[in-house]
Protein backbone atom coordinates (compact mmCIF):
# COMPACT_ATOMS: atom_id res chain seq x y z
CA UNK A 1 0.00 0.00 0.00
CA UNK A 2 1.79 3.24 -1.09
CA UNK A 3 1.31 6.62 1.08
CA UNK A 4 0.92 9.79 -0.89
CA UNK A 5 2.23 12.80 1.42
CA UNK A 6 0.30 16.02 -0.34
CA UNK A 7 2.37 18.99 0.86
CA UNK A 8 0.60 22.07 1.29
CA UNK A 9 2.37 25.39 0.18
CA UNK A 10 1.23 28.47 1.85
CA UNK A 11 2.08 32.18 0.38
CA UNK A 12 5.45 33.92 1.07
CA UNK A 13 5.78 37.31 2.53
CA UNK A 14 6.96 38.27 -0.81
CA UNK A 15 3.71 36.84 -3.01
CA UNK A 16 1.26 38.81 -0.15
CA UNK A 17 3.14 42.42 -0.55
CA UNK A 18 2.80 42.09 -4.67
CA UNK A 19 -0.71 41.14 -4.26
CA UNK A 20 -1.37 44.09 -1.90
CA UNK A 21 0.11 46.47 -3.80
CA UNK A 22 -1.14 45.35 -7.26
CA UNK A 23 -4.50 45.81 -5.18
CA UNK A 24 -4.02 49.27 -4.03
CA UNK A 25 -2.73 50.22 -7.92
CA UNK A 26 -6.00 48.96 -8.91
CA UNK A 27 -8.21 50.79 -6.03
CA UNK A 28 -6.03 54.12 -6.83
CA UNK A 29 -6.53 53.54 -10.82
CA UNK A 30 -10.87 52.89 -10.56
CA UNK A 31 -11.77 54.78 -7.11
CA UNK A 32 -11.74 58.02 -8.73
CA UNK A 33 -13.46 56.79 -11.90
CA UNK A 34 -16.49 55.49 -9.87
CA UNK A 35 -16.45 58.76 -7.56
CA UNK A 36 -16.13 61.05 -10.86
CA UNK A 37 -19.41 58.43 -12.51
CA UNK A 38 -21.35 59.16 -9.07
CA UNK A 39 -20.54 62.81 -9.73
CA UNK A 40 -21.33 63.31 -13.32
CA UNK A 41 -24.84 61.10 -12.34
CA UNK A 42 -25.72 64.05 -9.42
CA UNK A 43 -25.30 66.48 -12.25
CA UNK A 44 -27.48 64.92 -14.42
CA UNK A 45 -29.66 64.68 -12.30
CA UNK A 46 -29.76 68.30 -11.66
CA UNK A 47 -29.86 69.40 -15.54
CA UNK A 48 -32.88 67.38 -15.75
CA UNK A 49 -34.63 68.42 -12.50
CA UNK A 50 -34.04 71.84 -13.54
CA UNK A 51 -35.50 70.95 -17.91
CA UNK A 52 -38.35 69.71 -15.96
CA UNK A 53 -39.18 72.96 -13.72
CA UNK A 54 -38.84 74.93 -16.48
CA UNK A 55 -41.71 72.89 -17.78
CA UNK A 56 -43.85 73.20 -14.95
CA UNK A 57 -43.51 76.85 -14.62
CA UNK A 58 -44.31 77.37 -18.41
CA UNK A 59 -47.29 75.15 -17.62
CA UNK A 60 -48.15 76.75 -14.55
CA UNK A 61 -48.26 80.57 -15.74
CA UNK A 62 -50.76 79.39 -18.59
CA UNK A 63 -53.04 78.20 -15.96
CA UNK A 64 -57.13 79.22 -16.71
CA UNK A 65 -57.33 81.31 -13.50
CA UNK A 66 -54.02 82.52 -12.70
CA UNK A 67 -52.73 85.80 -13.07
CA UNK A 68 -49.65 85.20 -15.93
CA UNK A 69 -47.13 85.67 -12.87
CA UNK A 70 -44.54 84.27 -10.57
CA UNK A 71 -45.25 84.44 -6.66
CA UNK A 72 -43.09 85.57 -4.89
CA UNK A 73 -41.55 83.00 -2.39
CA UNK A 74 -38.15 84.91 -1.15
CA UNK A 75 -37.97 89.02 -0.55
CA UNK A 76 -40.51 91.43 -0.48
CA UNK A 77 -43.83 90.76 -2.01
CA UNK A 78 -44.64 87.20 -0.78
CA UNK A 79 -48.26 87.05 -1.89
CA UNK A 80 -50.12 86.17 1.86
CA UNK A 81 -53.81 85.99 3.19
CA UNK A 82 -54.65 86.56 6.16
CA UNK A 83 -54.12 89.22 8.88
CA UNK A 84 -51.53 87.24 10.99
CA UNK A 85 -49.33 85.60 7.76
CA UNK A 86 -49.82 88.74 6.04
CA UNK A 87 -48.26 90.75 8.89
CA UNK A 88 -45.65 88.43 9.06
CA UNK A 89 -41.72 89.67 8.76
CA UNK A 90 -40.32 89.12 5.25
CA UNK A 91 -38.31 86.79 6.69
CA UNK A 92 -40.51 84.57 8.28
CA UNK A 93 -42.61 84.28 5.39
CA UNK A 94 -39.58 83.81 2.96
CA UNK A 95 -38.91 80.55 5.26
CA UNK A 96 -42.25 79.39 4.79
CA UNK A 97 -42.65 79.94 0.88
CA UNK A 98 -41.58 77.35 -1.63
CA UNK A 99 -42.30 77.98 -5.38
CA UNK A 100 -42.18 74.03 -5.89
CA UNK A 101 -44.87 73.62 -2.97
CA UNK A 102 -46.72 76.06 -5.38
CA UNK A 103 -46.26 73.65 -8.49
CA UNK A 104 -47.14 70.80 -6.14
CA UNK A 105 -50.33 71.94 -5.00
CA UNK A 106 -51.90 72.52 -8.53
CA UNK A 107 -50.09 69.52 -9.91
CA UNK A 108 -47.76 70.74 -12.16
CA UNK A 109 -44.93 68.91 -10.09
CA UNK A 110 -45.27 65.39 -9.50
CA UNK A 111 -43.68 64.62 -6.36
CA UNK A 112 -41.40 66.66 -4.17
CA UNK A 113 -37.72 67.55 -5.42
CA UNK A 114 -35.10 64.29 -4.19
CA UNK A 115 -31.47 65.27 -5.28
CA UNK A 116 -28.62 63.75 -4.55
CA UNK A 117 -26.40 66.87 -4.57
CA UNK A 118 -26.02 68.92 -1.80
CA UNK A 119 -27.82 68.99 1.73
CA UNK A 120 -29.61 65.47 2.29
CA UNK A 121 -32.41 66.90 4.17
CA UNK A 122 -35.94 67.35 3.38
CA UNK A 123 -37.92 68.29 6.22
CA UNK A 124 -38.58 71.44 7.53
CA UNK A 125 -37.95 73.22 10.73
CA UNK A 126 -40.01 74.77 13.30
CA UNK A 127 -43.52 73.98 14.56
CA UNK A 128 -46.37 74.81 13.82
CA UNK A 129 -48.38 75.13 10.72
CA UNK A 130 -46.90 74.99 7.05
CA UNK A 131 -47.98 77.82 4.71
CA UNK A 132 -50.29 76.26 1.50
CA UNK A 133 -50.80 77.79 -1.65
CA UNK A 134 -54.22 78.87 -2.04
CA UNK A 135 -54.35 78.98 -6.17
CA UNK A 136 -57.81 80.39 -5.92
CA UNK A 137 -56.64 83.26 -3.81
CA UNK A 138 -53.54 83.55 -5.71
CA UNK A 139 -51.85 83.95 -2.02
CA UNK A 140 -50.28 81.55 0.26
CA UNK A 141 -52.54 80.66 3.46
CA UNK A 142 -52.26 79.59 7.06
CA UNK A 143 -54.53 77.52 8.52
CA UNK A 144 -55.46 78.85 11.33
CA UNK A 145 -54.40 81.96 10.17
CA UNK A 146 -50.81 82.51 11.99
CA UNK A 147 -47.61 83.94 11.89
CA UNK A 148 -45.40 81.13 10.15
CA UNK A 149 -42.52 79.27 11.90
CA UNK A 150 -41.56 76.57 9.44
CA UNK A 151 -38.26 76.94 8.07
CA UNK A 152 -37.25 75.58 4.63
CA UNK A 153 -34.05 77.13 4.19
CA UNK A 154 -31.77 74.21 4.76
CA UNK A 155 -33.71 72.60 2.18
CA UNK A 156 -33.20 72.00 -1.65
CA UNK A 157 -36.45 73.94 -3.11
CA UNK A 158 -37.27 76.19 -5.75
CA UNK A 159 -37.43 80.03 -4.96
CA UNK A 160 -38.09 83.21 -6.51
CA UNK A 161 -37.90 86.77 -5.97
CA UNK A 162 -37.44 90.63 -7.71
CA UNK A 163 -34.77 90.78 -9.50
CA UNK A 164 -31.50 92.95 -8.51
CA UNK A 165 -28.90 93.72 -11.08
CA UNK A 166 -26.67 95.97 -9.14
CA UNK A 167 -25.96 92.11 -6.86
CA UNK A 168 -22.88 90.13 -8.06
CA UNK A 169 -24.69 86.73 -8.94
CA UNK A 170 -22.62 84.77 -6.21
CA UNK A 171 -23.91 87.05 -3.50
CA UNK A 172 -27.61 87.85 -4.83
CA UNK A 173 -29.09 84.35 -3.39
CA UNK A 174 -31.36 83.85 -6.40
CA UNK A 175 -31.83 87.25 -7.37
CA UNK A 176 -29.32 88.03 -10.28
CA UNK A 177 -27.59 86.07 -13.06
CA UNK A 178 -25.39 87.28 -15.45
CA UNK A 179 -26.39 84.55 -18.45
CA UNK A 180 -24.39 86.16 -21.26
CA UNK A 181 -21.27 86.62 -18.95
CA UNK A 182 -21.14 90.13 -19.48
CA UNK A 183 -21.78 92.67 -16.66
CA UNK A 184 -25.48 92.93 -17.53
CA UNK A 185 -27.75 90.85 -15.12
CA UNK A 186 -31.40 90.33 -14.73
CA UNK A 187 -33.81 93.20 -15.85
CA UNK A 188 -34.90 94.56 -12.30
CA UNK A 189 -38.37 94.43 -13.11
CA UNK A 190 -38.59 90.69 -13.84
CA UNK A 191 -38.61 87.93 -10.52
CA UNK A 192 -36.79 85.64 -10.70
CA UNK A 193 -37.79 81.82 -10.23
CA UNK A 194 -34.60 79.44 -9.63
CA UNK A 195 -33.14 76.36 -8.04
CA UNK A 196 -31.12 76.31 -4.56
CA UNK A 197 -29.21 73.66 -3.39
CA UNK A 198 -28.15 74.26 0.20
CA UNK A 199 -24.36 72.71 1.49
CA UNK A 200 -23.42 71.94 -1.87
CA UNK A 201 -20.06 70.46 -2.31
CA UNK A 202 -17.01 72.48 -3.96
CA UNK A 203 -16.37 70.05 -6.27
CA UNK A 204 -20.05 69.50 -7.06
CA UNK A 205 -20.81 73.18 -7.65
CA UNK A 206 -17.49 73.39 -9.88
CA UNK A 207 -18.27 70.58 -11.88
CA UNK A 208 -22.11 71.42 -12.11
CA UNK A 209 -20.89 75.03 -13.40
CA UNK A 210 -18.66 73.89 -16.05
CA UNK A 211 -21.55 71.56 -17.42
CA UNK A 212 -24.36 74.14 -17.18
CA UNK A 213 -22.44 76.94 -18.21
CA UNK A 214 -20.20 76.01 -20.64
CA UNK A 215 -16.42 76.00 -20.86
CA UNK A 216 -16.40 79.79 -21.73
CA UNK A 217 -18.24 80.59 -18.64
CA UNK A 218 -16.95 78.36 -16.38
CA UNK A 219 -15.63 79.45 -12.73
CA UNK A 220 -12.14 78.76 -11.42
CA UNK A 221 -12.63 76.17 -9.67
CA UNK A 222 -12.40 76.59 -5.63
CA UNK A 223 -13.96 80.72 -7.03
CA UNK A 224 -16.96 82.31 -6.59
CA UNK A 225 -19.37 81.59 -9.44
CA UNK A 226 -20.61 84.88 -11.19
CA UNK A 227 -21.60 83.94 -15.04
CA UNK A 228 -24.21 81.92 -16.59
CA UNK A 229 -26.75 79.45 -15.08
CA UNK A 230 -24.91 78.47 -12.13
CA UNK A 231 -24.09 80.86 -9.38
CA UNK A 232 -22.45 80.46 -5.99
CA UNK A 233 -19.95 82.38 -3.38
CA UNK A 234 -16.40 80.94 -3.12
CA UNK A 235 -16.79 77.65 -1.00
CA UNK A 236 -16.05 77.47 2.87
CA UNK A 237 -15.25 74.51 4.79
CA UNK A 238 -15.84 72.62 1.53
CA UNK A 239 -19.15 73.42 0.69
CA UNK A 240 -21.04 76.30 -0.82
CA UNK A 241 -24.86 77.27 -1.63
CA UNK A 242 -25.45 76.83 -5.32
CA UNK A 243 -28.07 79.03 -7.11
CA UNK A 244 -29.63 77.74 -10.33
CA UNK A 245 -31.68 80.02 -13.27
CA UNK A 246 -34.84 78.87 -14.23
CA UNK A 247 -36.79 81.29 -15.83
CA UNK A 248 -37.46 85.23 -15.03
CA UNK A 249 -40.59 87.42 -16.15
Amino acid sequence: MRTYHHSIRGYSLLELVLALAIISVLVGLLLPKGFDALRNARIQQVAKTVDTLKTALTDYISMPGGNGSLPRTEGTGVPCSGAALSGATDIAKGNGARLDAVLLAVGKLERPLSLRMGTQVFASTGTGNEMTWSQAQQAFIMTPDAAPLRNWSAITRVEARTANPALLPSVAQGANFRLDGTTTGINANYVVAYLTIPACPAKDAYELALAMNGAQLAPVEGAASDTGVVAYAAPVNGVTDVFIYITSL
